[in-house]
């Protein structure tokens, strides 16, 4: 398992919603993937109200039935891959059913490879997507003879709003995002949602520990 992130938020806000960690660079995936709402929980705000998300940064990769994929469907994994050892490729394959086969050794070991077999339907009724601490975080459509490689350089960001874990969104359109920064080092972070539904600047969260220490002892 690789290192764990994590980040806590205070839930000020001013009505009950969805907390929602995304990542928003699909391209790295393919030039047509979206985003996926990668894990969400539901928040009643109050005063002492935390809600916290962590995860691994083990890449892998899952496929599911969705139909046509687009803003608004459900991305629910049938199968998922991770890679171990050297076997950091895999491909899909269509012989009446989809199905993950053939793990073996990519090109370059820093990298993840997925093939689609020249048996995927042209008009695939699949996507595949790329998982990160085992759920999906981008998809694409699935389509024959297609290989799709990625180098991960994640990019986390936190949303509030209605949402549910596996919904594809368009990235460019959620409201008042926040990124979360981690600097060299850091691995925690902490924020708060306000009422007015701006965001509190994220800190380390053993930063944010020695401030409440600090006010405590005052």
């Amino acid at each position: 398992m690789g290192m764990i992130y994590s980040v806590a938020v205070n839930n000020h806000a001013s009505h009950p919603g969805c907390f929602m960690v995304f990542q928003n660079d699909p391209t790295q995936l393919a030039p047509n993937a979206l985003s996926l709402a990668w894990f969400v929980r539901f928040s009643n705000p109050g005063p002492n109200s935390r809600v916290k998300f962590q995860w691994s940064v083990d890449t892998g990769f899952s496929w599911a039935e969705t139909g046509e994929l687009q803003p608004g469907a459900q991305f629910t994994p049938t199968e998922t891959y991770v890679p171990s050892g050297p076997h950091n490729k895999i491909t899909l394959d269509c012989n009446r059913t989809y199905r993950f086969m053939n793990a073996t050794q990519g090109p370059e070991q820093s990298r993840f490879y997925l093939a689609q077999s020249a048996g995927i339907p042209a008009r695939s009724a699949a996507a595949v997507g790329v998982t990160m601490g085992g759920s999906t975080v981008y998809a694409v459509q699935a389509r024959p003879n297609q290989n799709l490689v990625i180098a991960p350089h994640p990019k986390y960001f936190l949303a509030y709003g209605d949402y549910q874990e596996g919904d594809v969104i368009d990235a460019s359109s959620i409201n008042n995002p926040l990124e979360l920064r981690y600097p060299p080092g850091v691995y925690a972070l902490t924020t708060t949602l306000n009422a007015d539904d701006t965001w509190d600047q994220p800190e380390s969260l053993a930063h944010s520990n020695a401030s409440r220490l600090r006010l405590l002892a005052a």
